[in-house]
């Protein structure tokens, strides 16, 4: 075989092997680092970094990020972080630890507890 053969059958080889192990790779891998927020607090950013850090409990804030994002709810134990619509319905809820990636456009509001 020549040497050109043989390099090419080792890089096919190699992008084989590439290609197996990121197509076994487990959905728990892909979570986001999580982003800095203080213990106590709900944070979020957005991909042109405009960010919030809300702590107060109960009140609804206007946050004003749009697109893709990440969000960490890094409140005390048993606390929720809740997400709405700009009619103010809820979106969706995550418990205190949750971290993720987020597509912020049809979230408007949010309340921490």
């Amino acid at each position: 075989m020549s040497l050109r053969r043989n390099l090419n059958l080792a890089l096919a080889t190699s992008l084989l092997t590439v290609g197996v192990t990121l197509a076994t790779a487990h959905v728990s891998e892909a979570k986001p680092a999580t982003i800095p927020c203080r213990y106590g607090h709900v944070c979020g950013v957005d991909g042109h970094g405009q960010r919030f850090d809300l702590s107060k409990c109960g009140e609804k804030v206007p946050i004003g990020l749009s697109g893709p994002g990440e969000f960490f709810n890094n409140q005390t134990p048993g606390t929720w972080v809740t997400w709405y619509w700009a009619d103010g319905t809820v979106y969706g809820r995550d418990a205190s630890g949750q971290a993720g990636y987020i597509d912020w456009t049809p979230i408007w509001w949010v309340q921490a507890c």
